[in-house]
């Protein structure tokens, strides 16, 4: 069964509990899916808010309740979490409303948030401001690149073989220059 086809057999809830595991993806295809009619953008936007809200705040939760815990019993993530305590510092607000932008920071922020003793109302709201601004940003920018790379995307079609060369030289390319960047070990 194909992405599209699994979105499409089980519609919404797939893309709610999907947007709570891979946010933009999820959230692209829905945006996809609604450009050709099979879902509604206003719903797939305010669905990918929800579940954003939701899984940010369940992480708010659990450092609030068992980040202290958390931080005693692992030393070398203090400096991680001193860090994010740096940041909410510095930045406060713009910082909980933005956190969805830094990749790999998603689960991090919120529960370092709260293990900070931040306040959860206010967590909730800007919370709330944020995951709608994210799903609106993302869905309408998602939409919008897939109805401009539609024709081109169809036009490929034609050309896969060198479509799939130059992806693979790229990728070589990529992987030679990393492997040759990599630190070498030196033999004793």
């Amino acid at each position: 069964m194909s992405f599209q086809e699994l979105m499409l057999t089980y519609g919404y809830p797939i893309l709610f509990f999907g947007v709570l595991l891979e946010g933009e993806a999820f959230l692209i295809a829905g945006a996809y899916l609604a450009h050709r009619g099979y879902f509604s953008m206003p719903f797939v936007i305010g669905l990918a808010a929800l579940a954003s809200v939701l899984i940010s705040q369940g992480y708010f939760y659990v450092g609030q309740r068992y980040g202290q815990q958390f931080l005693t019993r692992r030393p070398r993530w203090r400096q991680r979490f001193s860090r994010v305590q740096r940041l909410l510092h510095d930045y406060g607000a713009v910082l909980v409303l933005g956190f969805r932008a830094l990749y790999g920071l998603r689960i991090v922020i919120p529960a370092a948030v709260g293990a900070s003793g931040y306040s959860w109302f206010q967590f909730l709201l800007l919370n709330v401001l944020g995951g709608l601004v994210w799903a609106l940003l993302i869905g309408l920018a998602g939409a919008n690149l897939i109805r401009l790379a539609e024709p081109i995307l169809t036009d490929i079609r034609h050309h896969e073989r060198m479509v799939v060369g130059v992806l693979a030289g790229l990728g070589l390319s990529w992987a030679a220059y990393r492997l040759y960047r990599q630190p070498r070990l030196v033999k004793r």
